[in-house]
């Protein structure tokens, strides 16, 4: 049986491309193409795809956020990265977001193919350059697993943060679960989440993207 795959890219051209490589593959067939959050939602209320290739830079809508819907609403399905953004935060997300692998645009385009089959087939492709990233960040914790950042104390004291809350800042920086970081600083779930909302609530954010991005800027982490 032939995968079915859905595209989720807003840049025409490339979503052209991509369609037309999995037409043209009797391995694959094509389950949809969306170009925005309205279309994306139409895609995945489906549920007909084995695996959704998901473009992080969409107009108006998270594609991490798309993968958290997909891993929630349609979890016999898969989701794949294609994007041109390959930093640690986005890696790192798209991973706790339910991402089974993560391909960059300026990859061999001829590969695609081979990659939804192996991610089909319960491996978990992901281009080099993301790859090395990675066993950088592995090799790191191993060197100093219990390494954390030193917090500017300027900082913490115009933000007014206090030293659980830093601690738990911290912890967002990686992609772990509340339940995760309760069990980590030995604290309640309903703590952390408190602490969460107090950090978001001092720094001025909504997001965990956001608060990491302003923390970073001003020397909490």
């Amino acid at each position: 049986m032939a995968i079915s795959v859905a595209i989720i890219e807003d840049d025409p051209v490339v979503s052209r491309y991509l369609s037309n490589l999995i037409l043209a593959s009797p391995l694959c067939q094509l389950a949809g193409v969306a170009a925005n959050n309205n279309q994306a939602q139409t895609i995945i209320a489906a549920n007909t795809a084995d695996i959704y290739l998901v473009d992080l830079g969409l107009p108006d809508v998270s594609g991490i956020d798309l993968m958290r819907q997909i891993r929630s609403s349609c979890p016999a399905a898969k989701s794949m990265v294609l994007s041109s953004l390959g930093d640690m935060r986005h890696v790192m997300q798209s991973i706790e977001a339910g991402a089974s692998g993560y391909l960059l645009k300026d990859d061999q385009p001829d590969e695609l193919i081979a990659k939804l089959i192996s991610l089909h087939n319960g491996n978990a492709p992901i281009s080099a350059g993301v790859a090395k990233f990675l066993f950088q960040k592995i090799s790191q914790a191993q060197q100093a697993p219990d390494a954390t950042p030193t917090p500017n104390p300027d900082s913490v004291q115009f933000f007014s943060l206090t030293s659980r809350e830093l601690e738990v800042l911290s912890e967002l920086r990686f992609p772990k679960p509340a339940k995760q970081i309760a069990h980590q600083l030995n604290i309640s779930y309903f703590t952390v989440n408190q602490h969460i909302r107090h950090i978001y609530r001092k720094l001025g954010v909504a997001t965990r993207t956001a608060a990491l991005d302003k923390a970073m800027a001003h020397g909490l982490l």
